[in-house]
């Protein structure tokens, strides 16, 4: 019987994982279970003995983590993810005035995150250097910003509806903080959203890591590997993410 190869990945590859399988398997011969959730808690499960084959993080600091720890037999970086703001498309953002746009009390400001722990969490160092170059407290913009964990809480999107583009469609979000490969898969849903970069004073680079446990299974070696590939990274170039080989840190 063929045993399922267990994938741990974090919500903002939900839409270009399945891209990545159908393209290392296109028959789809394997049996491959995926689970999605914020990066620190599958840690956690992974510490917890919980069985897993690979483990896709949004941050590498839970991978090289895991490698210090001997739950992984090799990890290294996936690729990077810049994060960037979208915007309702009446507000017609660029880089020169989002950070006056983040700051505007009146516009309602969401940010996703890998989870609710801002250790090891991109997002949240954002909200610190806004904080740091502007006058706001990061106490005050915390509590006016809408954290969005991508489908892990209320209200989520209805079937066949990604959850970024949904929410700034109905729940009145007019600014939302993510990772260029979400913003894509976001645009892709709802027409009336853009995105902008975020200026250099308080732009933020996710560093996605990949580790393989340390369990004897043929296929999570070759499918680990095949993630460094040219097919791989041209498909993770195309869903947001800039190659390791581009920015090697």
């Amino acid at each position: 019987m063929t045993q399922d190869l267990v994938i741990f990945a974090p919500g903002s590859m939900t839409h270009l994982l399945p891209r990545l399988l159908k393209a290392y398997d296109p028959q789809q011969t394997l049996k491959i279970q995926c689970v999605f959730g914020p990066s620190g808690s599958l840690r956690a499960k992974i510490e917890g003995g919980q069985l897993f084959h690979l483990f896709l993080s949004a941050s590498s600091t839970h991978t090289k983590a895991l490698s210090a720890t001997n739950h992984l037999a090799e990890e290294d970086i996936l690729g990077y993810n810049r994060m960037v703001l979208v915007h309702q498309r009446k507000h017609q953002l660029n880089q020169n005035n989002a950070l006056q746009a983040i700051t505007q009390k009146s516009l309602t400001l969401g940010m996703s995150t890998t989870g609710l722990d801002p250790a090891g969490d991109y997002a949240f160092e954002i909200l610190k250097k806004v904080s740091d170059t502007t006058t706001i407290s990061l106490e005050a913009l915390e509590r006016r910003t809408r954290v969005i964990t991508g489908g892990r809480e209320t209200p989520n999107a209805p079937p066949g509806r990604n959850q970024y583009g949904w929410i700034m469609e109905t729940q009145d979000v007019d600014l939302l903080l993510t990772y260029y490969s979400n913003a894509l898969a976001a645009m892709e849903d709802n027409p009336h959203i853009s995105y902008c970069e975020l200026p250099e004073q308080i732009a933020v680079t996710g560093i996605y890591g990949i580790g393989r446990a340390n369990v004897s299974y043929r296929e999570a070696s070759a499918l680990y590997h095949w993630f460094f590939s040219t097919d791989a990274q041209i498909i993770l170039k195309d869903g947001g993410f800039i190659p390791k080989s581009a920015g090697e840190k």
